[in-house]
């Protein structure tokens, strides 16, 4: 039998554009990664990755197969753009196919309608996987090593160890990922850390260092109000600031305080929230008001 190359060629481009397809929709169906990676999600007993490498290598090939295909074709792909007596044809067509791949491109990169209503529908699919989904400690905590992934909920590697351990899970390595760590064990990184906070349930409210929510209080001090006779006072007073995002830097809260005789004065503190802490500020009110009588007058 002959090979006919002209014919393979067809078939394999035919082949892997199917396969590129079918994965790209498995692909825009899937999870966000630190879902499917965390609960160990699989589509047809392939995981997220597994279907991401498929389609990776799918439109390699497909792209190499396209331009062989284009090189055996050329003389009849050539024919057909360009007549011989009438020069360059289907120039409208082109153009037209030209401006329909730049408003794909440019749509799509701008979200108008109706590229952004695939894109609107893709994040809903993702939300979706969500709702129910077992979280980590962080995002992509399946990345994280032994040591690291203990840091992140607050314990050491020992007491992460001896909890594993004592849950039937092997580890060998303090500087293994989880993810490789519930592969070698036959479960899902979201098992390990399930095992984790079944011995220490405060480890599944835990929030990694620098990560956390930080409550300001600040301190509202020295509020000064000056009168008619010039009366001064000094009276410390204390409020809550409103709560504030502390990624691992200093946050500044803002309070009011009032002084004596109906000043009111605008305080501000720094506070520094470290993973759930509270964060604290001190802060100074400067007031100004009326006096009664009963405040004495100042000294000279």
């Amino acid at each position: 039998m002959k090979f006919r190359a002209k014919g393979f060629v067809s078939l394999l481009l035919a082949l892997t554009f199917l396969v590129a397809s079918f994965s790209g929709v498995i692909l825009y169906l899937t999870p966000r990664g630190r879902v499917a990676n965390w609960t160990g999600w699989t589509i047809l007993g392939l995981t997220k990755h597994e279907w991401g490498a498929i389609h990776i290598n799918a439109c390699l090939l497909l792209l190499v197969v396209s331009i062989i295909h284009l090189v055996l074709n050329w003389g009849i792909f050539w024919n057909y753009i360009r007549g011989k007596a009438t020069g360059l044809n289907l120039k409208l067509e082109m153009a037209v196919a030209i401006l329909v791949t730049a408003v794909l491109v440019v749509g799509t990169l701008a979200r108008v309608p109706p590229f952004s209503v695939t894109l609107a529908l893709n994040d809903k699919i993702k939300d979706y996987w969500e709702e129910d989904a077992p979280t980590g400690p962080a995002p992509h905590a399946e990345e994280f090593t032994l040591e690291r992934f203990a840091s992140s909920v607050g314990l050491s590697v020992d007491e992460v160890t001896e909890a594993l351990e004592e849950e039937g899970v092997e580890v060998e390595d303090e500087t293994v990922t989880i993810g490789a760590l519930a592969e070698k064990n036959g479960m899902v990184p979201s098992q390990i850390f399930s095992a984790v906070t079944k011995h220490f349930p405060e480890a599944a409210n835990a929030v990694p260092a620098g990560r956390g929510m930080g409550r300001g209080m600040g301190r509202m001090g020295e509020g000064q109000s000056r009168g008619g006779n010039d009366a001064m006072t000094t009276e410390t007073h204390e409020a809550f600031d409103e709560p504030g995002m502390a990624p691992g830097n200093d946050q500044e809260d803002h309070g009011s305080g009032m002084g004596p005789g109906g000043g009111r004065g605008m305080g501000a503190g720094m506070g520094r929230g470290m993973g759930r802490g509270m964060g604290r500020g001190m802060g100074r009110g400067m007031g100004r008001g009326a006096v009664d009588g009963s405040l004495p007058d100042p000294e000279p």
